[in-house]
């Protein structure tokens, strides 16, 4: 049976218009920003372009969870999908280290996004393990 007219909910992406996506933001996620030498001549600065996939993903007119969704979709955009996100925490990290972005940006992009924590986090549970108590048994003080 064939999709009604106009139907608004059919499938649009394909997986090579997929991979050709995935591979536009994953070059941008390397890009680097540039600047004029003392010749006018454009050469690369010490930043990276693109710290938060949002910013990508509103230069390709698309939005982040597109990229997630395709990912979920294709398997073979996937490993894509997951160095664009390594690209762009490593990206943050090295614009806030050199000072190219406010430290407090990094740090709300990078707990936000890339799951950094201030904290280690530490399991206090039995992991699974059953506690065997022992029984407490009360002596009075007049039978001794």
């Amino acid at each position: 049976m064939a999709a009604p007219k106009e139907n608004k909910n059919a499938e649009k992406w394909t997986e090579d218009e997929s991979l050709n996506l995935m591979h536009t933001a994953l070059l941008m996620s390397c890009q680097k920003d540039t600047t004029l030498d003392k010749e006018g001549k454009e050469i690369d600065a010490d930043s990276y372009s693109f710290d938060f996939i949002g910013e990508i993903c509103r230069e390709l007119k698309t939005y982040k969870e597109q990229l997630t969704y395709l990912s979920n979709k294709f398997d073979s955009c996937k490993p894509i999908h997951r160095q664009i996100l390594s690209n762009l925490e490593a990206n943050c990290f090295y614009n806030s280290k050199k000072g190219n972005i406010k430290e407090a940006t990094a740090i709300v992009n990078l707990k936000s996004n890339h799951n950094w924590t201030d904290r280690q986090q530490n399991d206090l549970t039995t992991g699974g393990d059953k506690i065997n108590l022992t029984p407490i048994s009360f002596v009075s003080t007049k039978d001794k």
